[in-house]
């Protein structure tokens, strides 16, 4: 087979993933459709009580933040429940305790995982590629042991990580993961970089501010959250 040969079949085979990638973003493809009926609550939801629910914790604010909102989830619903935090993050793990045993009224099962963050606080960005790609492997690890069924995350960036890796089941047909995204209640007339990032990728983007919806009109608006 020749050199042009073989670069016209990987032109292909690039273009045809990239079709394929666009037309499973929720921002373009047929999940857009899924998305708008979901804001105008049409959409349904599959019920079990033996899905796992993923729950990606940044730090600081997002933690608190992120608590309040488990405080509304149906516990019984999610019979187990992963926890995705980054390695030098103590604080989260003290708040997943304390949510757990508030609202674990049924012995479900519960576990954290710790990955690699994909960028430190004051982190140089030459060095940023180099600590994403050691989330990235982490987080596609977990998430072939535990096969979650839907992700909750509220930024930052291993988020992102997190939902990239949600993605690939999808894009290669096997299983659709829902995103959930809600950007905090500090942003009020601005996203977020992880917020830009996955108004693209989010099933659903909720936002707690109005004036945020004019702009992108693929979010949510819910207000008082936290």
């Amino acid at each position: 087979m020749s050199l042009l040969s073989c670069i016209g079949i990987a032109a292909c085979l690039t273009a045809l993933l990239l079709l394929r990638i666009y037309f499973v973003l929720p921002a373009f493809g047929r999940d857009s459709k899924y998305a708008s009926k979901r804001r105008k609550g049409k959409a349904t939801v599959r019920a079990s009580t033996d899905m796992t629910l993923c729950v990606v914790l940044g730090s600081g604010g997002h933690t608190a933040e992120m608590m309040r909102l488990l405080q509304g989830v149906e516990f019984d619903r999610y019979m187990q429940r992963l926890y995705v935090v980054g390695d030098s993050d103590a604080l989260s793990l003290d708040q997943i305790g304390i949510v757990e045993r508030r609202g674990n009224t049924y012995n479900e099962e519960y576990f954290v995982e710790r990955v690699p963050r994909s960028r430190e606080v004051g982190q140089p960005w030459l060095t940023t590629p180099l600590s994403v790609a050691r989330c990235l492997v982490r987080t596609a690890s977990i998430f072939l042991d535990y096969r979650p069924d839907v992700v909750l995350c509220n930024g930052p960036g291993n988020c992102v990580v997190a939902c990239v890796v949600a993605l690939v089941p999808r894009i290669l047909g096997l299983k659709r993961i829902p995103i959930i995204y809600v950007e905090s209640f500090a942003r009020v007339r601005t996203l977020s970089l992880s917020g830009k990032i996955l108004y693209l990728l989010a099933d659903r983007f909720i936002v707690q501010w109005p004036g945020l919806v004019s702009t992108y009109p693929r979010a949510e608006y819910i207000p008082h959250l936290v």
